[in-house]
């Protein structure tokens, strides 16, 4: 069962049904699949030589890019479960990850 909280006009809606839960799982999938990246290519290695290798051969941005594909999964996921808040806050998480790629392309 699904808990349910009231708004103060009466609506029930799903505690997972929110903004901030969307935002948190829309940050935490591209990171997870980052760590992902780096286990598979490079165990040996530290995280700041992965990240030296990658801005060197200018894939740094391409690849965190790339690692943004896991929220279209999770979008369409609440989308198909009517979690329309959950869905709006994954999509403002790949936005900002946009927003970051876009910065990040120009300063290098």
């Amino acid at each position: 069962m699904i808990n349910l909280i009231t708004l103060k006009n009466g609506i029930m809606i799903s505690k997972i049904n929110n903004i901030k839960l969307g935002l948190i799982l829309g940050i935490i999938a591209p990171v997870l699949t980052m760590l992902i990246i780096y286990l598979i290519k490079s165990p040996g290695s530290n995280l700041q030589e992965l990240v030296d290798l990658l801005v060197s051969k200018r894939v740094f941005t391409k690849i965190i890019s790339l690692c943004v594909i896991p929220n279209l999964a999770l979008f369409f996921l609440f989308l198909n479960k009517y979690y329309y808040y959950t869905a709006r806050g994954i999509l403002m998480a790949t936005v900002i990850f946009a927003v970051f790629v876009f910065i990040t392309k120009i300063a290098l």
